[in-house]
Order: C-alpha cells, then sequence, then structure tokens
C-alpha cells in the first residue's frame, strides 16, 4: 500500500504539544546525585512505614494522623526514590555502554552515540499499557490520604475542592491507562527496518514500516519523519521551580492517506524521505538531545493507532 500524497512543512521550528517522550533520563544531575537524591526519599519513606505499621515506636501523642495514613505517605515516598534510581540507573547503564562502543566501535559514532539495533527500531504498546496503569495506581495511593483529609475530617471546603479535582484527574489517567491496555491488546508491537544503518546525510531516507496485528483498514493516516531537538525549561526560582519537557520540531515531511482502504495483514510499507542539506545529525548523547523519529498515526475502525520510532540520521564519517 502507498500513500497518496507527500508534502513538506512549512520552514521554521516550532514546539510539539500533546504528550511528549523523553528521549533521555538525564535529571540535570551526575549519576551519583541522582543516586544520592532517590536515596533520601527511600531513607525518608522507610523511616514512615516503619512508624506506620508500629515497626518503630514513637509517642502516640505525636501522631496526628492514623497509622495507615502514614504508611500510605511513606510507600509514596519510597515509590518516588525508587523511580529517581531507575533514571539513575538508566543513565549509569547508558553511560557504560556508550564507553563500551566506543572501545568496540571507533569508527562508527552512530553506535557511540545510542544503543541502536542496526536491522530496525520496534516497540511495543505493552510498555505504554505498563507505565499507565502503573502511574494511575501511584496517583491513586498518593491521593488516599489527601482524601482521608479532605472527606475524612472535617476539613475546609477549599480543600475538598482540591482533592476533587485531584480525583477526577485519578480517573482519567485509569481512563487512559485501560485505553492503553486496549490498545496493546488490539496492536501487540510494531517495528521499523533500516534499509540503511545509519542514514547518512544528506541521502534520501528510506524507512520500511511493519505494522503488527490488529490493523486491517485504515480510514486515514500520517505518516511524519521530523528532526527535534529536546531540552527542560525551568522557569520560576526555589521552592516555585517548574521544569517543562520542550520539543520543537526542525523540520518534517509526511506521507499522507486521504482515502480509506483495507490494509493487508502484516504488509510492510516504504516510506522515502527526501531530506535537506542543512538539516542536523542525531546526537542523543548530548547535553541537549537531537534526534530524528518517525511518526504513525492512523484513524481506525475503533481504537486508533499512535506510536512513534528514532531513526538514526548521522552525517557523513
Amino acid at each position: 500500500m502507498q500513500p497518496d500524497r507527500y508534502e513538506i512543512s512549512p520552514a521554521g521550528r516550532r514546539r510539539l504539544s500533546g504528550f511528549l517522550q523523553r528521549r533521555t533520563a538525564k535529571l540535570g544531575l551526575p549519576t551519583w546525585g541522582e543516586f544520592a537524591f532517590g536515596g533520601a526519599f527511600v531513607a525518608a519513606g522507610t523511616v514512615i512505614i516503619l512508624t506506620g505499621t508500629k515497626a518503630l515506636q514513637v509517642n502516640p501523642a505525636s501522631v496526628h494522623a492514623p497509622y495507615w495514613v502514614l504508611t500510605v505517605a511513606g510507600t509514596s515516598f519510597v515509590l518516588g526514590g525508587f523511580m529517581v534510581w531507575g533514571i539513575a540507573w538508566k543513565q549509569f547503564a547508558a553511560n557504560r555502554s556508550r564507553l563500551e562502543a566506543t572501545r568496540r566501535h571507533p569508527n562508527e559514532p552512530a553506535l557511540v552515540d545510542y544503543p541502536w539495533h542496526p536491522d530496525g527500531f520496534a516497540v511495543s504498546e505493552w510498555t505504554g499499557a505498563a507505565k499507565a496503569l502503573g502511574l494511575a495506581i501511584g496517583l491513586s495511593v498518593f491521593l488516599s490520604m489527601f482524601n482521608w483529609w479532605a472527606f475524612g475530617t472535617t476539613g475546609p471546603w477549599i480543600v475538598k475542592g482540591i482533592v476533587g479535582l485531584f480525583d477526577i484527574a485519578a480517573l482519567l489517567m485509569w481512563a487512559q491507562a485501560a485505553q492503553q491496555l486496549g490498545r496493546a491488546l488490539k496492536f501487540g508491537h510494531s517495528q521499523i527496518i533500516f534499509v540503511h544503518f545509519p542514514y547518512r546525510l544528506p541521502e534520501p531516507v528510506v524507512i520500511r514500516w511493519q505494522p503488527g496485528g490488529g490493523i486491517n483498514r485504515v480510514n486515514r493516516g500520517t505518516f511524519t519523519l521530523r528532526c527535534i531537538e529536546e531540552w527542560m525549561e525551568r522557569s520560576g526560582s526555589g521552592q516555585n521551580q517548574n521544569a517543562v519537557l520542550v520539543h520543537e520540531e526542525i523540520w518534517s515531511a509526511r506521507w499522507i492517506i486521504e482515502q480509506p482502504r483495507n490494509f493487508p495483514l502484516n504488509e510492510a510499507m516504504d516510506l522515502r524521505y527526501e531530506l535537506p542539506a542543512d538539516v542536523f545529525p542525531t546526537q542523543l548523547s548530548a547535553d541537549k538531545p537531537l534526534f530524528w523519529e518517525l511518526e504513525v498515526k492512523l484513524g481506525l475502525p475503533g481504537l486508533d493507532f499512535n506510536e512513534t520510532y528514532l531513526v538514526p540520521v548521522y552525517g557523513s564519517v
């Protein structure tokens, strides 16, 4: 099956909105600092859990909430610490992998930059479903103690209103988790196959997209190849400091399916993109990462398909 139309986006950068998938695991701290930061949360949470389970004896007069609330609060701290540890370990493993790749592949910067599989890039809908379910469970556990405070005691009405809004957010997160689970059951996994590895600028990029199950008729769709720069944008100061993930599109082109058509089971689709001479190569290991990805969005009967794949577009050696 071939798309109907090919178009290149107008020149100029633009920020992407919606769900953004962070492609690096850096927190802005050295690895040892991330482990220490996570350890502080785990240590504090452990003490609170021991207090909540009465394994650590304290003066009952100093406890102003049910013991189960303390246990939940401690569990939230520990889970937060484990998340930071997971990010730190991912960064530590990536650094070790780059050092090993530098030794084994001194003439191929692409394999030093990122642990590519030369054959292609595969994704699984089950990974997204597991993350969405974990976030929904974590938020529900975290909010349980605030619900006790707002609705189990004589909390002020403004607290009830704020907690109620967060409860609505939790319900929406559970709905999203259910939708992600439905996508995993329907689509399973999919992949792109690299016709060349890596792609060299300014040569054309030819990608073979291989869907999994669950796609037999397409109502409409787009296959967008884009170059993206990623960074964390910080605002405020002190305790009021916020950090927002930013993805800025530098260049993109897309193939478009305009008319409904059947899609034979497991049929691959070849997509060819002509790149301009002044675009940037992939730099996923940089402090301000730059990368290429293929986004596939298909309108289907029932649940739609939406997935992104990293593409190894590098400069000449």
